[in-house]
């Protein structure tokens, strides 16, 4: 086992947070902003996939943030990873971007490769640039399209395997790679999603065998604070060749039904460190601030078992892990929470 530091990179809300989560093991924050201007001119239109209510509303607060973080040591991303611009929302994106490295945080997210190439006119010495999960990077051509724009790090979907990703960091050291660890699994690919979804099959309908189509739409149902997106409940209508383009049933349907927590990843930490992963994220602003300590400090034990013991072995560190998650949660770990070893 190498001698490689591993960050841990938690979600950041609120200046109070800092020293909980520093406390829990945090050597990097993300965050989002949304300055009341960007709030009132675009309603609905998230500059950081996330409501105004999990991200700072202020430059001043959000300075207060970073100083607070930078006397722990500890690093602020802040995100500004919409799927894609408006023609007539880059300046004002670039000029969010420009204030937040004034006020002195470490480096962006970025999920759309035309703000990623608009960046080339501004001094981003010492900042980090990141290319975040909704760039959609599969393999390592994608890695060095983003890292020909200025990117510094590549955020890998979730949706990747370990050989994958293995696969990925093997070609290019030169940037950094950071992976989602735990909590906020979705089984879908963020950078594609529209939370729309759709199954086909063949379905059996009055004893006859036909072609099935189930279409799965979270925004038909009143949305859940507490679940939004993939982990909504779904309105599943599922419509059968031949009889007229109605569905024939609709029912209430979730992917969620069999999971103890949001996703776990922890067993991939062994092969992650070997491999040359840099960051694992801890997900995610919209949960309490107490599940994300906890979450925090979960990923910090599991990476202080290659510190103290660098020569143990692949299958030792996942039952160790196994076990730190049941006494951390209170429930068992299965497959049905797992990231990627269960893939």
């Amino acid at each position: 086992m190498n001698d490689r530091t591993v960050k841990i990179k938690a979600p950041l809300t609120a200046v109070n947070e800092v020293s909980r989560l520093c406390d829990a093991g945090a050597d990097e924050f993300f965050c989002g902003i949304e300055p009341r201007e960007w709030a009132v001119k675009y309603p609905g239109l998230s500059i950081s996939q996330r409501a105004r209510a999990n991200n700072f509303p202020t430059f001043s607060a959000l300075e207060k943030a970073v100083s607070a973080a930078h006397r722990r040591k500890t690093r602020v991303h802040t995100a500004l990873n919409a799927f894609f611009h408006l023609p007539g929302q880059y300046d004002a994106a670039l000029k969010i971007i420009s204030g937040v490295f004034s006020l002195g945080a470490d480096g962006v997210i970025i999920s759309d490769p035309v703000l990623l190439s608009l960046l080339g006119n501004m001094d981003l010495r010492g900042k980090e640039i990141i290319a975040g999960t909704d760039a959609v990077v599969f393999n390592a051509s994608a890695v060095d399209f983003y890292k020909r724009l200025g990117a510094t790090r590549i955020v890998l979907p979730r949706s990747l395997t370990v050989k994958e990703i293995e696969e990925i960091t093997a070609v290019d050291k030169g940037v950094e790679y950071e992976c989602f660890i735990i909590h906020d699994l979705c089984f879908f690919e963020d950078g594609l999603c529209a939370y729309c979804k759709e199954q086909s099959g063949v379905g059996d309908l009055s004893g006859k065998q036909e072609k099935r189509v189930d279409c799965l739409l979270a925004s038909r149902l009143p949305f859940n604070k507490h679940r939004g997106g993939c982990k909504n409940v779904f309105t599943r209508e599922t419509f059968f060749s031949g009889r007229g383009g109605k569905p024939e049933k609709t029912l209430n349907y979730t992917f969620w039904g069999r999971k103890n927590i949001d996703g776990c990843g922890a067993c991939a930490i062994y092969d992650f460190n070997r491999c040359g992963v840099d960051s694992l994220k801890v997900l995610d602003r919209t949960m309490p601030l107490n599940e994300r300590v906890k979450a925090t400090r979960f990923i910090r034990d599991c990476l202080d078992l290659l510190r103290r013991d660098r020569d143990i072995a692949r299958g030792e560190f996942i039952g160790r892990c196994r076990g730190i998650f049941e006494k951390t949660f209170m429930v068992p770990c299965g497959p049905q929470d797992c990231y990627y070893i269960w893939k």
